[in-house]
C-alpha cells in the first residue's frame, strides 16, 4: 500500500498499516557534518578531517544525532508537515547502522507498522513508524521506531470522528 496522494491533511484515519511513505533524496555535505559536529558532538571524528582520516572509520563521518535530525527533517517534508500532528510520546528505537560521509545522499522510506485509536481520547489514535534513512547504495543507515499522536479526521459539525462513539458510552 502506498501513501495517499497528497490530502491537504492527513489525519489518524488517513493511516493504515502497511502504508509506505517515501521522500528523498538528501546530499551530506563536509562543511554541515562539521558545523553540527563542532556544536552538538565534537568528537574529532565528526569535526577534523585530519583526525578522521587516522581513526576507525577512515575519514570524516556525520554524528547519529546529525542523521536523526536529517531523518526528522526528511519526516517533516514527507508527511508531517501536512498532517494533524499533536506530538510524538517518544521513540522505541533508534540504530545507527552504518557511518554516513560527506558526500552521501540519503533517502527516507518510513512504513506505518501499528494504528491504535485512543480509548480515553477518541479526538487521537497513536501511529507506529519504522522509518529508514538509506543509503544510494541502498543501504539503511539509520532505523528508527517511532510513534507520534495525530487527531483525528474533524466531522461536519466539527467534531473528531470518533467522539459520537465516546458519548455512547
Amino acid at each position: 500500500m502506498t501513501a495517499p496522494d497528497r490530502p491537504k491533511t492527513l489525519y489518524f484515519d488517513d493511516f493504515a498499516p502497511g502504508m509506505v511513505f517515501e521522500w528523498g533524496a538528501m546530499t551530506v555535505s563536509e562543511e554541515s557534518i562539521v558545523a553540527f559536529g563542532r556544536e552538538f558532538d565534537p568528537v574529532p571524528i565528526h569535526t577534523d578531517p585530519a583526525v578522521a582520516a587516522q581513526g576507525e572509520f577512515g575519514g570524516l563521518i556525520a554524528s547519529g544525532w546529525q542523521v536523526a535530525a536529517l531523518m526528522q527533517r526528511m519526516q517533516y517534508e514527507c508527511y508531517i508537515g501536512r498532517s494533524a500532528l499533536i506530538a510524538s510520546p517518544g521513540v522505541d528505537g533508534l540504530d545507527f547502522l552504518r557511518p554516513v560521509r560527506p558526500g552521501d545522499r540519503l533517502s527516507l522510506r518510513v512504513e506505518v507498522v501499528e494504528c491504535r485509536r485512543s480509548r480515553t481520547r477518541p479526538d487521537r489514535g497513536l501511529v507506529r513508524v519504522l522509518a529508514h534513512l538509506i543509503d544510494r547504495e541502498g543501504e539503511t543507515v539509520l532505523e528508527k521506531r517511532g510513534k507520534s499522536y495525530f487527531r483525528t479526521r474533524p466531522t461536519t459539525d466539527g467534531r473528531s470522528s470518533g467522539s459520537e462513539e465516546a458519548e455512547r458510552r
